[in-house]
C-alpha cells in the first residue's frame, strides 16, 4: 500500500432511505467518511479513510471502498453495531432524520488517535469530519503536534453550549471549513469576510466558509485577502453530504496541488456538485473520476482567468 498523502477521518453509518414516492433502500452505506473520503480520492489518489465500523457493516459498502481502492486498515470493527440512520425526503425536498443510535455508540464509533494507522501518519493533510465532540478534541490536539495540514469541519447541532471548547479547537487547526450556519452560530454573524477573521484570529491560516448554493468564501489569514468561489451548476437531488464531499475534494486537492487554493476550492465546489446529483452516498461513489476531474479543470481555468481579469 501507497502511504497516503491525505487521511479523512469520520463516520461510517447504515443508513435506510425513503425515497418520495415511498420506495425503501436499506442498509445503504453512509457517513461523513464516505461522502468525504471518496470525494477526496479523486483529487489525491493516495487518500484515505479512518472511521470506526461496526460488526454488521453491510459487505456492499466494503466492496465499494476496496472496488475504488481504499485499504481498510482504516476501517478498525467495534464489537457493537454499526451507526443506523433513516432518512425519509419528503415529496417538498425536507428530509426527516431519526437516529438509531445512543450518543455513547456514536462516541464509540468515531475515531481516535488509536485507530489511526502507523503508515498514515506521515500525511500531508488530514480532514476531521465531523464526530463525537471528545474524538474530536482528542484528534485536534493529537494532529496538533504533527508536521501535516490538520483542517476541521465541524457539525451545526454541537454548537450550542460549546461554543469555547469548538474555538479551542479550531486554534489548533490549519484550516476550518464551517458551513454558513456554523458560522452564525459561532459567531453570530453574517458578514462572511468579518466572520472569517474572527475565526482566523484564533489561529488557522485559511477560513473556508461553506455558502451552499452561493459557493464558498476563502479567506487567506496570511495574506489577509479573500477568494469567492461559486458553486458548479448542477440539478439538486439530495444536498445531504455536499458539505463533507466539499472538504474533503477541498483538502485533497490542496495537498495535490501544493497549496493551489483556488484550484482547491473548485475542486470542492465540483466534487459536491455530483454528490447532490443522487440520493445518499450514491452520487460520489458512481461518479467517474476522469469526468469529474474533467469538470474540475474546466471549472478552474475559467476561476483562474475571471480572477486575472481574462475574457
Amino acid at each position: 500500500m501507497t502511504a497516503p498523502r491525505f487521511v479523512c477521518l469520520g463516520n461510517v453509518t447504515s443508513d435506510d432511505i425513503i425515497l418520495p414516492d415511498g420506495s425503501l433502500q436499506q442498509r445503504v452505506g453512509g457517513g461523513d467518511a464516505l461522502y468525504g473520503g471518496f470525494a477526496a480520492r479523486i483529487f489525491e489518489p493516495t487518500a484515505e479513510i479512518v472511521a470506526p465500523i461496526g460488526n454488521d457493516i453491510p459487505e456492499g459498502t466494503l466492496s465499494r471502498l476496496t472496488e475504488r481502492g481504499f485499504s481498510l486498515a482504516g476501517f478498525p470493527t467495534r464489537d457493537r453495531p454499526t451507526l443506523h440512520v433513516e432518512v425519509a425526503y419528503q415529496p417538498d425536498g425536507e428530509r426527516i432524520w431519526t437516529y438509531h443510535h445512543t450518543e455513547e455508540e456514536f462516541a464509540d464509533l468515531s475515531p481516535f488517535p488509536a485507530d489511526i494507522p502507523a503508515e498514515y501518519l506521515a500525511a500531508e493533510g488530514f480532514l476531521i469530519l465531523a464526530m463525537s465532540l471528545d474524538a474530536t478534541d482528542a484528534l485536534s490536539r493529537f494532529l496538533a503536534g504533527r508536521p501535516g495540514l490538520t483542517a476541521f469541519d465541524p457539525q451545526q447541532d454541537y454548537i450550542p453550549g460549546n461554543e469555547a471548547r469548538l474555538r479551542d479547537i479550531v486554534s489548533r487547526v490549519d484550516v476550518f471549513l464551517p458551513s454558513a450556519v456554523e458560522v452564525r452560530r459561532l459567531t453570530g454573524s453574517e458578514d462572511w469576510p468579518r466572520a472569517a477573521r474572527e475565526l482566523a484570529a484564533l489561529g488557522p491560516r485559511l477560513i473556508v466558509v461553506k455558502l451552499g448554493p452561493e459557493g464558498c468564501l476563502v479567506h487567506d489569514a496570511r495574506t489577509d485577502r479573500d477568494l469567492r468561489v461559486p458553486a458548479c451548476p448542477a440539478r439538486v437531488v439530495d444536498a445531504t453530504g455536499a458539505g463533507d464531499s466539499f472538504s474533503g475534494a477541498f483538502m485533497a486537492a490542496l495537498v495535490h496541488t501544493g497549496g493551489d487554493i483556488a484550484a482547491a476550492a473548485r475542486a470542492g465546489a465540483t466534487a459536491a456538485s455530483f454528490t447532490i446529483s443522487d440520493f445518499g452516498t450514491a452520487g460520489i461513489m458512481a461518479a467517474d473520476p476522469e469526468t469529474v476531474l474533467c469538470r474540475w479543470r474546466e471549472d478552474a481555468d475559467l476561476t483562474r482567468a475571471q480572477q486575472e481579469g481574462i475574457p
